[in-house]
């Protein structure tokens, strides 16, 4: 998100760099360091928008503010308002003309007299916008693409909104408000709350007034300007409406229809009915995913199509139960800052994982978080960040991680009555971590002082080295367990050392596997190291299970005979502990005990996730064993696995390969198992692979998997043949040219040529996603010197600017 604060509040904001530096991180989150200071209790807004102008990207507005004076003698009030928003005239209640001052992006009104404390006032401003499109609303035009009809749509998030409307931009004041907006014929405005007003006025246009009479922060003020259709539904009383482009109408009932079902399982799990006035879901073209605004969630227009969902589209997996998440958490309680946002997109995150265990089961509760665990790696392999703390860049898959966590500590019963108290407590308001914490004592009587410090404050995880050894005439097992993860933070000036606790305290059950039945020992890791000692076994552990059930987030490394962890992948229900088994016995490809294990597990494990995880490794595994599996793979019942299996086929080297590959290609229904069989097939047979992508690039998919595999195959064989076909599609994603930046790199000057030809494309968006290309596909030293040389010849002003920019970000780089 965009980060623009006033100038005027920045102090209250950051604090000065001294002070920010001397105290811990733990500190800084407890004092509220990161709340902004303002002298007034923002109540109401009532916004009329209309005159909307697509060529200059304007519009013309009247916001009527009302507010409490939170000091005595109240005599200027300071919102924050774009610089682009031309200010006509400003009136009180009793039609005062009031003076008023800028600065950059902030406005002060002058009461015409001082407002005394707790005091209410009311002021109207009259105003023309003129908006960088973008930036608070982003106006879209078709630009000759399919599926892209003239629109505008808002996203406030972090704090854009004042660049459409003047306002406090900063979730710790929640108002209530009305958006009336005038729109042309044949558009639909949607926004927040309910519909009050709807009518045609004599000069065609329609205007549209929706009332939001809860409060809320002003971050969630929203507003949609499109060519829209309503598919209506509901949850008991309350309207569920899904808005979508006409041509999409018949794809959005299936993919919105579990809607109501998920309003009813968080409504059961958090204890709090769904809490606003009505729910929609709002397609726009050009979005980034998806935002919670408050009764109104606008989506990105990525509708799958029937054929589509056999590939679990991320759209109805984790999008739409992610952003109905945000209508209690973030939406209902709100950060009190955005140093606390892991509890408005942590909270988001983890509840579609809650839902899908109520409605599918365990498994899809643990296939869910597994994939939450992969970003979560990634994300703290860059950089190592607390989960609350200025900036933080874990704030979703290690947000729903710690909660998980939480749950798994403290049960079902006294998790979820935490969480009820938190949202009760705190209810149309805001909270801080700490909210939290004392949520959790209210409720529970526990005081988990001691979690918040490691898993909220302090960065990172625990990495755990486990070493077993077994005394055959003693019948003991003693496991040496150390957490071996490094504190690698360096003091900074201006921000909080962030730091990793040498020893992370949490209990840990322990599973030994024997033939005459198991052994279940529960204890506490505090130490960095310590001994459990299993005596009296009743035989030989045929099995080792390190934290029984993956409570603990953490990293494992625990050497183990290929029989025990063969024993495990049969035995262990846990989908990360199965991963974790499977990661290791693709290391074993030599053993034969280690392939058959993964062959049995390909064909035969009782979660799709497990059996596609097993194929993936499978590619490394000798053809003879591998490819039998492999073939009974390509025909299971589950599209995801049939992918991996052919994904893993074009590692194996036989015959009989690349007739498995072309039969998955040419019948399979799944767009996902024919985009991976073509990659596999062009690097198989490579007499064939020229006019195999030449009809992957022809054939329509779902966000254009297949086309997406035909890429890759070219990337794959550095095809330079397929630059003329590749550049004609620069005008339909962004993929195409970043495909034309890596042949560039690999030295096709005429890839290269094209690309940089686009920098100055008649099309907007071409010209952006040629410098994103650039910027990020090319090597530094080529990018800067195409650039360079481009950046006087370009006519758009716009794109000179762009490519300024790119070119002083490339300069940052290599001085650091």
């Amino acid at each position: 998100m965009r980060f623009a604060v006033p100038l005027l509040c920045t102090v209250a904001l950051a604090g000065p760099a001294g002070a920010l530096a001397a105290q811990s991180n733990a500190e800084l989150m407890a004092n509220d360091h990161y709340s902004r200071s303002h002298d007034y209790d923002l109540v109401n807004q009532d916004i009329a928008v209309r005159g909307f102008d697509w060529d200059s990207t304007s519009f013309d507005g009247v916001v009527a503010t009302t507010l409490v004076a939170d000091r005595p003698g109240l005599d200027s009030i300071i919102l924050d308002a774009g610089a682009k928003l031309d200010i006509g005239r400003i009136v009180d209640r009793v039609g005062r003309t009031l003076r008023f001052a800028r600065h950059g992006d902030t406005l002060v009104v002058f009461p015409a007299v001082p407002i005394p404390f707790h005091d209410t006032t009311r002021f109207t401003i009259t105003y023309h916008a003129r908006i960088e499109s973008g930036h608070g609303l982003t106006f879209i035009e078709p630009e000759g693409r399919p599926h892209r009809p003239r629109q505008i749509w808002s996203q406030g998030e972090d704090h854009d909104n004042h660049y459409w409307f003047p306002t406090y931009d900063f979730p710790n004041d929640k108002m209530t408000w009305t958006v009336e907006a005038t729109v042309a014929s044949g558009l639909t405005a949607v926004s927040n709350g309910r519909l009050s007003g709807d009518r045609r006025n004599a000069d065609g246009t329609r205007t549209m007034t929706w009332r939001q009479d809860k409060p809320s922060a002003t971050y969630l003020v929203s507003l949609i300007v499109a060519p829209l259709v309503r598919i209506h539904d509901t949850w008991q009383e309350t309207p569920v409406d899904y808005y979508v482009y006409r041509d999409d109408s018949a794809l959005a009932r299936p993919l919105f229809r579990d809607t109501p079902n998920m309003i009813d399982v968080y409504s059961r799990l958090t204890g709090i009915p769904y809490p606003w006035a009505k729910y929609s879901q709002t397609t726009v073209a050009d979005f980034f995913g998806g935002m919670e605004n408050v009764s109104a969630t606008t989506l990105v227009d990525w509708l799958p199509d029937a054929r589509a969902y056999a590939d679990r589209p991320w759209y109805a997996w984790i999008l739409i139960p992610h952003e109905l998440a945000h209508q209690w958490f973030g939406d209902y309680v709100t950060t009190a800052n955005w140093a606390n946002m892991w509890l408005n997109e942590g909270f988001a995150e983890f509840m579609p994982g809650q839902y899908w265990s109520i409605r599918l089961g365990r498994h899809a509760e643990d296939d869910y978080y597994l994939d939450e665990y992969q970003q979560y790696l990634q994300i703290d392999e860059r950089r190592r960040m607390p989960l609350a703390s200025k900036g933080s860049n874990n704030i979703y898959p290690k947000g729903a991680l710690v909660l998980r966590m939480l749950e798994r500590y403290l049960g079902p019963q006294r998790f979820w009555a935490s969480i009820r108290r938190y949202l009760t407590d705190h209810a149309y308001g805001n909270a801080t971590s700490d909210d939290l914490r004392q949520a959790v004592l209210a409720a529970t009587g526990e005081n988990l002082d001691w979690f918040w410090d490691e898993w909220v404050y302090q960065a990172g995880l625990p990495d755990f080295r486990v070493t077993a050894t077994y005394d055959t005439s003693a019948r003991s097992l003693t496991l040496r367990i150390a957490q071996t993860q490094a504190d690698s933070a360096t003091a900074d000036t201006t921000t909080p050392r962030f730091t990793t606790p040498q020893a992370f305290h949490m209990p840990v059950t322990i599973r030994i596997g024997t033939a005459s039945g198991d052994v279940v020992q529960r204890t506490t890791i505090d130490q960095r190291e310590q001994t459990v000692v299993f005596t009296a076994l009743p035989g030989p552990p045929t099995m080792v299970v390190f934290d029984d059930g993956n409570v603990i987030l953490k990293k494992l490394t625990f050497d183990q005979p290929t029989a025990w962890l063969a024993t495990q992948l049969v035995r262990d229900p846990d989908l990360w502990n199965r991963q974790w088994v499977i990661d290791r016995l693709s290391e074993r490809m030599s053993d034969s005990t280690a392939v058959a294990a993964l062959v049995r597990a390909a064909t035969s494990a009782d979660y799709f996730l497990t059996r596609r995880a097993a194929a993936l490794a499978l590619g490394d595994a000798p053809a003879g064993t591998a490819l039998p599996a492999l073939e009974r793979a390509l025909a299971d019942t589950s599209a995801q696995v049939r992918a991996g299996a052919a994904t893993a086929l074009a590692k194996i080297t036989d015959p009989r390969a690349p007739t498995l590959a072309r039969h998955a290609w040419e019948h399979d229904q799944s767009y996902e198992v024919r985009a991976r069989a073509l990659v596999a097939l062009a690097r198989l047979d490579s007499a064939a692979r020229h006019p195999l992508i030449a009809t992957g690039l022809a054939t329509p998919s779902y966000r254009d998997a297949i086309t997406l595999g035909a890429y890759e195959a070219i990337l794959q064989a550095n095809d330079t043949s397929f630059v003329g076909q590749v550049d004609s599609a620069v005008g339909t994603a962004i993929d195409p040219s970043f495909v034309l930046a890596v042949l560039g790199a690999r030295g096709s000057s005429r890839a290269l040529d094209l690309l940089t030809q686009h920098l100055d494309d008649s099309r907007p968006a071409v010209r952006r996603w040629a410098l994103i290309a650039m910027e990020n596909a090319l090597p530094d030293t080529l990018a800067a010197s195409r650039l360079t040389n481009a950046h006087d010849k370009l006519t758009h002003a716009d794109a000179r600017d762009a490519v300024q920019q790119a070119l002083d970000r490339l300069s940052k780089r290599k001085r650091s």
